[in-house]
């Protein structure tokens, strides 16, 4: 019995920090990192390697701020109050994230990077989940219709979030090697991603992303979210 628990228990932990990639991206789940191998791309050329390298910067890491928000496909869903879904995930682009130093700094600072990325999900996923929650506080059936509303202000609150504690981390550290301000930044997002734990992106959210198919009498709402393929992909 007591050797059944731990493998149980094993396979158990192995399902928790699985990591979720396609041929072309790995997205971000809990307690899974970032590996050299999952770097494949390589600069353009020299002239591009030195333009990094004269800022001290020794690699790229192609992050995306992956979005989508599914309305009911007809009037009838609508009326009969199914309610909007939304989906954020933080991936990573294998091809275009590459390494001019390979070493353990290089990483860890493309780790920070990407964790940014995914607080900016959280971010987004908490207003709209807030917004949505406040709209419908003291109804006695939830009204659908608020995240379309607000959708895409929650959405650029995220990425408004990500690219500009993205900015500052080169500015303070990337460019600098500066340990100190390092460790302080790596405090102040794990204390994030520990403060917005609730908001988690969650596997549901990444297939969907994945795969561009909405649920059974769902569609994309392409009026309020004009990005190629509804996923809103930015790179830091």
């Amino acid at each position: 019995m007591k050797k059944l628990f731990i493998l149980i228990a094993l396979f158990v932990s192995v399902q928790s920090f699985a990591q979720i990639e396609t041929d072309t991206h790995v997205f971000w789940q809990p307690g899974a990192k970032l590996t050299f191998e999952v770097f494949q791309g390589t600069a353009p050329d020299s002239s591009y390697v030195k333009k990094l390298t004269d800022l001290n910067i020794y690699h790229q890491i192609a992050t995306g701020f992956w979005a989508a928000l599914d309305v009911p496909k007809s009037k009838k869903g609508w009326k009969k109050g199914m309610m909007e879904k939304y989906y954020f995930c933080a991936a990573m682009e294998k091809g275009n994230s590459f390494f001019i130093v390979k070493d353990s700094t290089e990483l860890k600072y493309a780790q920070l990077i990407w964790d940014i990325c995914e607080v900016a999900t959280r971010i987004s996923r908490r207003n709209l989940d807030q917004f949505v929650s406040s709209l419908n506080e003291g109804l006695d059936k939830p009204a659908n219709g608020g995240a379309s509303i607000q959708y895409m202000t929650c959405l650029n609150d995220g990425r408004q979030f990500g690219k500009e504690v993205t900015h500052a981390l080169f500015d303070k550290v990337i460019t600098t090697h500066n340990e100190e301000e390092y460790i302080q930044f790596r405090a102040q997002i794990d204390s994030l991603l520990q403060e917005l734990a609730a908001y988690a992106t969650t596997e549901e959210e990444i297939r969907r992303l994945i795969s561009d198919q909405s649920d059974e009498g769902y569609m994309p709402a392409t009026t309020v979210n004009p990005d190629f393929k509804g996923r809103g992909t930015i790179r830091y």
